[in-house]
């Protein structure tokens, strides 16, 4: 999972910038119209819509707002027919990544996802291509600031988590898809301040890239996915030697 911890760990730093520039509100928006689509308006018996809610409330997204985005995800507004697509591709040095998207226009989304692969030295691959590589996880991210490394290990423990991994910004909690509300809720009533909890996609093996040039070309990519405004989520399966990944972030 060391990809996947090394970009989590660059993504949030990323975000209090994306919050800033106004791009977070319209990823929470697709992200609440999408989970009612598929789970209903009620956030009682809708996880995925309540942890939606719970993250714009955090990111202070107007109430109005929040309520027009169920509207639409139930129907009883007009407007774009957001659905979720996964986009599979390679980056520079073999790495495999995984977009998750919410679109309204399928040819325009592929059509900026493969543009932005080619501009950055990877090619836009066939479904299946790379999602062999990964598998799907409950993903859980619990600020670093906020509680130790070895608390929120027993927490985590307690609370039915299957594995922990720290940084200097986020710890990251791992649960399998079908428990992540549950473990949520859980570590929760534990006293465990959480960020962020969503189902993903951790990478199985990694690649690890040991030149700083091609480290950067990696970066930048990933970066330029989750810059546009339909992807939600970008996974990678790359590992990048520290003293390598201080340059690249310098």
């Amino acid at each position: 999972m060391a990809g996947h911890s090394h970009w989590a760990q660059i993504k949030h730093k990323k975000a209090k910038v994306d919050a800033q520039r106004g791009k977070l509100f319209s990823k929470l928006i697709r992200e609440i119209t999408v989970a009612t689509r598929l789970g209903g308006p009620n956030p009682e018996f809708n996880p995925r819509l309540r942890t939606a809610i719970e993250q714009a409330k955090r990111a202070n997204m107007p109430l109005e707002t929040i309520e027009r985005a169920i509207k639409k995800g139930s129907g009883e507004l007009g407007g774009e027919a957001f659905e979720e697509v996964i986009y599979e591709g390679y980056g520079p040095g073999g790495v495999a990544i995984m977009v998750i998207a919410t679109t309204d226009n399928r040819n325009r989304t592929s059509s900026e996802i493969r543009h932005t692969f080619s501009k950055h030295g990877g090619n836009l691959g066939s479904s299946g291509c790379v999602s062999y590589l990964f598998e799907r996880k409950g993903y859980i991210e619990v600020p670093a600031r906020e509680i130790s490394e070895e608390e929120l290990l027993e927490k985590a423990i307690e609370a039915g988590a299957q594995d922990v991994q720290s940084g200097p910004e986020i710890h990251q909690v791992y649960t399998s898809p079908e428990e992540l509300y549950e473990v949520k809720e859980n570590l929760e009533k534990l006293g465990v301040p959480i960020e962020k909890a969503q189902v993903t996609w951790i990478p199985v093996s990694t690649v690890e890239i040991s030149d700083a040039e091609t480290a950067k070309k990696v970066i930048k990519l990933i970066e330029a996915l989750d810059d546009l405004e339909d992807v939600q989520q970008v996974i990678a399966n790359f590992e990048i030697p520290e003293e390598i990944m201080e340059k690249v972030t310098a």
